[in-house]
């Protein structure tokens, strides 16, 4: 791995800071100046070295999803100040990102059953058996899918697009289910290689691939401004993985004159919480 020569000014993981324990070797007061992005992360345990063994002058938190649904406040580590703050709304009135069309789309399979809920959530493989294989609903819910992208986007040759599975098994199927009917995809997860990830992005942006197909690893550290077309082909309880996965669409491109929003929405669990989506989407003052 790359071995920074010098100190002083320095960009790293926060898993290089912690493996090597970075703050034995410059001492806690060495930087006046620390940026921690996706700062919603500082209450996790890889984080908290920087908060314990540094004590900066200036100590600067970013993050588009401020809110854990943990509950466990972010702010606290910054002294509960905030230098700045703007939300999707008042950033979409500011033309700072993409505007965006949303579709709640009828969704074939039910999932108000018990068995797909336990501990608070949906169950994975209750899903992932569901959404996949050969079986009636999930090639029902396949044709749903494809029929509302031709609904929505007619022309597949402008879009570049990401679709999120609930399982890395999902993924590799809506891939082969999409390739198989015409439209380009392909699967990017976490167990991707380096190299087969940077091959698939740059197919991606050079319009080779219209869609991939992933789990949960394009939430973050994703720059890819051509993506027009975002769909949740799994229900999401989570706010924040809600609004990343969202936000993957929405920087402005060339020619992009607005994203399109496909969530596919069933009869869902009974403690499903569905307005917290809604919410996160439009303005405070409409509820």
């Amino acid at each position: 791995p790359y071995q920074a020569t010098r100190m002083d000014h320095l960009f790293c993981s926060v898993d290089m800071l912690t493996n090597r324990k970075l703050w034995e070797q410059v001492g806690k007061d060495f930087y006046n100046y620390i940026v921690i992005d996706e700062a919603h992360h500082g209450p996790a345990e890889s984080y908290r070295p920087i908060f314990d063994h540094f004590k900066p002058r200036i100590l600067l938190g970013l993050t588009a999803t401020p809110e854990r649904m943990d509950g466990k406040s972010v702010a606290a580590d910054f002294g509960n100040r905030f230098a700045a703050d703007i939300r999707l709304p008042e950033a979409l009135e500011e033309k700072l990102l993409c505007p965006f069309h949303y579709f709640g789309v009828a969704d074939p399979v039910a999932l108000d059953a018990d068995r797909f809920w336990e501990n608070g959530k949906y169950d994975v493989q209750e899903l992932e058996s569901i959404y996949t294989g050969s079986h009636g609903l999930a090639k029902q819910r396949l044709d749903a899918i494809h029929n509302a992208l031709l609904r929505y986007e007619p022309d597949l040759s402008l879009v570049r697009g990401l679709g999120f599975c609930v399982s890395v098994k999902h993924a590799e199927y809506m891939a082969r289910m999409f390739t198989e009917r015409g439209i380009l995809s392909a699967v990017l997860v976490g167990e991707t290689s380096d190299e087969k990830r940077t091959a698939l992005l740059l197919a991606f942006r050079e319009g080779k691939l219209t869609f991939l197909f992933t789990r949960d690893v394009l939430n973050e550290g994703l720059d890819v401004p051509d993506v027009n077309t975002v769909m949740f082909l799994r229900p999401t309880e989570s706010l924040t993985v809600f609004l990343q996965q969202l936000g993957r669409g929405l920087s402005h491109a060339p020619g992009k004159d607005c994203l399109t929003v496909l969530d596919f929405v069933g009869q869902a669990h009974r403690r499903y919480r569905i307005d917290l989506k809604l919410k996160a989407l439009l303005p405070k003052h409409r509820f």
